[in-house]
């Protein structure tokens, strides 16, 4: 699909470009543009206590496969 900027360099496709969706644009170093649809993803909220020291305590422990396999599910999503 062939997709011409206005003089004012918008875009506009209603395939491709839903109103009010936003996106990410980036230049590729071969020269082209990558453009990808920015979706709102539900972050979990941990609870997080602070002490009178300056420090804080996490009640939810993390293992490192927990950690790595979430980076690699959110990689793999986009």
């Amino acid at each position: 699909m062939k997709i011409v900027a206005d003089s004012r360099g918008r875009l506009a496709a209603k395939e491709l470009f839903r109103p009010g969706t936003a996106f990410d644009a980036s230049f590729q170093p071969d020269g082209s543009i990558r453009v990808i649809e920015l979706v709102e993803k539900e972050v979990p909220v941990v609870p997080v206590k602070f002490n009178k020291d300056g420090s804080f305590e996490c009640r939810r422990i993390m293992t490192r496969a927990q950690v790595v396999a979430s980076i690699r599910a959110d990689r793999d999503a986009q």
